[in-house]
């Protein structure tokens, strides 16, 4: 599935600045966690574990298919993950 278009919301940019996480990272880690991506019992459809450029591991919620379309994602929350993910 190639992901051609994210969308983000206020929220999840707000949290970006908070948290010191680069849009390029969540963004990598959706399209190439995008196939093994886990149900998210929240408020978003789905959840991938990435790693920042500096090596620290974060989690990122977002919803696919967006506005119907298969190719965008809407990203609502990413945040800095402690220890190993769950699997």
């Amino acid at each position: 599935m190639k992901i051609d278009r994210f969308l983000w919301t206020d929220h999840a940019l707000e949290r970006l600045a908070e948290r010191r996480l680069a849009r390029g990272d969540v963004e990598r880690a959706i399209r190439d966690g995008h196939s093994g991506r886990r149900v998210n019992p929240g408020s978003a459809d789905w959840r991938v574990h990435g790693t920042r450029s500096d090596g620290k591991r974060f989690a990122a919620i977002y919803d696919h298919p967006a506005h119907g379309e298969q190719t965008t994602v809407r990203i609502v929350s990413a945040w800095p993950v402690r220890g190993k993910p769950a699997p």
